[in-house]
């Protein structure tokens, strides 16, 4: 969730703006999902049934403490933060928005306590950004319901603290990239949003984000990964210095397009910035790079394992496991094997979710993002130290990639042993990871248990194929922080 508070002083024009078309027509429907009172007492009325709203008397509902305040007031009185969520995280219903508008403001401590009043506060809801992201408007008027003046500090970075709270509690993704210095995860724009919702699939970048992450997974070289990402199906180009043609200093990777149509081709950076070059080559920083011509040449065979083969893989990687799971509470909190493990255990789920979600959506997917995200590296931090436990994670993402993909229903309930195992992997590590405020590893930890209980249909669990190649189809959780009323600040900070 990502909040945005801008400040402002005219309330009804904030309400004119949010109840009106938007800037591209996207304001549709406007409505109040929550507010200071009962929503039907403050819902305005449309006037004549058109287009336009009676906004007059909301706006001095909510001007009304601050009018009280007088010249004590805070100049810019409305606070206004809109929540939004990240394109691939969906939708969410009225209700639940106004509970989650109505904790959020409460954490920000703008509905007072025992010891003083609340602030006068809406919550808007109208539709999807220009970018297809669901969000809420909040608007606060910076002054308490007895007319004392409202002084914020820091409000911004204790709105994504808040926010933090509140996906914990939702069960929310973990999608804000670069809290703590860690590598950026791009957005996604609006035309991959309509094109993923055209195609039923998750957007290019999500997938190709997950399979080359999985590919990763117990790599022993750049060029084994590079064999990996070939044989799983993507298009793998590398980009090569100018001064050198056969030197590569970055790559890019596409899904295979169905039919005669074109491919569409993300750098490394672009889908995640753990994935650039740079950041993967720091998992091997002795070993000598392949040429470019060795990563044109670099291949892998597809898996050619039989049905009793598969199975018998797929029961031993649920007992390792389960053995791993356990053995996890060996690693202490602040263990140098931590970053190793995290990252180790990302690279399962996410070659998990590439067999067992093959349109990207679900809660294995989602549960590797946020995963994902817990487990990226600061910009600027070393490999990883050696660890046992991070080994082996990787030859069970090994043992998987050789696997495959289950074939029938009987495939796909012994593969669901191993969902399930990843998934009590995912809850051990996010247990012992809460004494590090480690709240991605939580978020994950919260949508894994959504498949523990029922086996996923065939074509869940099966990659879409043409000539066996996967290809696109044709279509720190913080306590309550609160703003405190300060007259002895300078008015004029605002």
């Amino acid at each position: 969730m990502i909040p945005k508070v801008t400040y402002g002083t005219d309330v009804t024009g904030l309400l004119k703006y949010l109840f009106g078309p938007g800037k591209a027509e996207e304001h549709v429907n406007p409505h109040l999902v929550a507010g200071y009172d009962d929503v039907a007492l403050l819902a305005p009325k449309q006037r004549d049934g058109g287009g336009k709203w009676s906004l007059g008397e909301l706006g001095a509902r909510l001007k009304a403490p601050q009018i009280a305040a007088g010249e004590r007031g805070v100049k810019q009185y409305v606070w206004q933060c809109s929540l939004s969520l990240p394109a691939q995280e969906g939708q969410l219903d009225d209700a639940t928005w106004g509970r989650i508008a109505g904790r959020f403001v409460a954490e920000m401590g703008f509905t007072g306590d025992a010891e003083r009043a609340g602030c006068r506060w809406v919550a808007v809801r109208h539709g999807l950004s220009a970018n297809g992201n669901d969000h809420v408007h909040l608007v606060v008027t910076l002054a308490t319901e007895d007319g004392a003046p409202v002084w914020l500090r820091q409000d911004k970075r204790r709105s994504q603290q808040v926010a933090d709270l509140i996906e914990d509690e939702f069960g929310l993704g973990k999608w804000t990239p670069g809290r703590a210095g860690a590598t950026k995860r791009p957005e996604l724009g609006r035309p991959e949003v309509d094109r993923a919702r055209r195609s039923g699939q998750a957007p290019d970048r999500e997938l190709l984000r997950r399979q080359v992450r999985a590919a990763l997974a117990g790599a022993d070289s750049e060029a084994e990964w590079v064999a990996r990402m070939k044989g799983t199906g993507l298009l793998v180009a590398a980009r090569t210095a100018a001064e050198d043609p056969n030197q590569v200093v970055g790559y890019a990777v596409a899904l295979r397009p169905a039919g005669v149509g074109k491919p569409t081709w993300y750098a490394g950076r672009s889908l995640d910035g753990d994935l650039s070059l740079p950041q993967v080559r720091k998992r091997w920083p002795e070993a000598q790079r392949p040429s470019a011509e060795q990563w044109k040449a670099a291949d892998s065979a597809e898996s050619s394992l039989r049905s009793e083969d598969r199975m018998a893989v797929w029961r031993s990687s649920a007992a390792m496991l389960e053995d791993v799971a356990g053995r996890l509470a060996g690693v202490a909190p602040g263990s140098p094997q931590w970053p190793a493990v995290a990252r180790a255990s990302a690279e399962l789920l996410a070659r998990v979710a590439a067999a067992t979600e093959a349109s990207g959506h679900g809660p294995v997917s989602r549960a590797a993002d946020a995963l994902a995200r817990a487990a990226a590296p600061p910009r600027r931090a070393p490999a990883p130290a050696a660890s046992s436990v991070a080994r082996e994670l990787g030859r069970v993402a090994d043992a998987l990639l050789a696997a495959g993909h289950a074939r029938d229903g009987g495939e796909a309930a012994v593969l669901l042993a191993v969902v399930v195992q990843a998934a009590r992997l995912v809850v051990a590590l996010a247990e012992l990871r809460a004494a590090q405020q480690q709240a991605h590893a939580a978020a994950a930890a919260h949508l894994m248990p959504l498949l523990q209980s029922s086996t996923p249909p065939v074509d869940q669990v099966h990659v879409p194929t043409q000539n066996g190649v996967p290809q696109r189809p044709a279509h720190t959780v913080p306590g309550p922080v609160r703003p405190r009323v300060d007259p002895s600040v300078d008015r004029d900070a605002r």
